[in-house]
């Protein structure tokens, strides 16, 4: 179910996108996200429409937020995209309560390796995550 839900905002994101300078996405598969709690999505896509903004959504952004997310991108180059965004007011199962959870991807455009981070803000640790991206246009 939710990567159907995945599925379909994606596609509303690239639908708009036109024929000239078409937005895309990197449809991610994160692998060994068991052990990081529930807090890295197991599917991610980080959506690039063409007016030059990112936006994010996964299972996490869709229990919180309910959509996708703004991000900011950190750096872009023939290497590499880095994106930064948050899910503020998250919660865990028992309670505990973070003022906002910050995520930051680096996306190798090469091989379209993605590492993932996630960490309750003011927290100097968090969890981390691997994957691989596909760059899609349709």
């Amino acid at each position: 179910m939710k990567s159907l839900i995945l599925s379909v905002l994606c596609a509303a994101f690239l639908a708009g996108a036109g024929q000239a300078a078409q937005g895309f996405l990197y449809d991610c598969d994160m692998i060994d996200t068991g052990r990081e709690r529930g807090w890295i999505s197991p599917k991610i896509a980080v959506v690039f429409p063409k007016d030059g903004t990112v936006r994010v959504v996964d299972a996490i952004t869709l229990y919180f937020v309910k959509d996708a997310v703004q991000g900011r991108i950190l750096q872009d180059n023939d290497a590499r995209v880095v994106v930064r965004w948050s899910i503020p007011r998250a919660r865990t199962d028992t309670g505990v309560s973070f003022n906002a959870f910050d995520y930051r991807a680096s996306i190798a455009k090469r091989t379209g390796r993605i590492d993932v981070t996630a960490k309750p803000r003011s927290y100097d640790t968090g969890v981390t995550s691997r994957g691989t991206c596909v760059r899609r246009t349709q």
